[in-house]
């Protein structure tokens, strides 16, 4: 089974800077409009995996 080196670096990097995260999520509960930045970037990093993918390679 080939893994995605994208994927495997990307998962190193959340879990390094995950602590950096929580703290910028919990700062302020002003700032609204963090939580969706960070999904923002869930859901682009997920695309960008993805987008050489064929269709019938899923």
């Amino acid at each position: 089974m080939y893994i995605n080196r994208m994927l495997v670096l990307g998962m190193t990097l959340a879990l390094v800077s995950f602590p950096m995260f929580t703290d910028w999520l919990a700062r302020d509960y002003t700032a609204w409009e963090r939580y969706y930045v960070v999904w923002l970037l869930v859901i682009l990093f997920s695309w960008w995996g993805n987008r050489s993918r064929h269709p019938d390679e899923l």
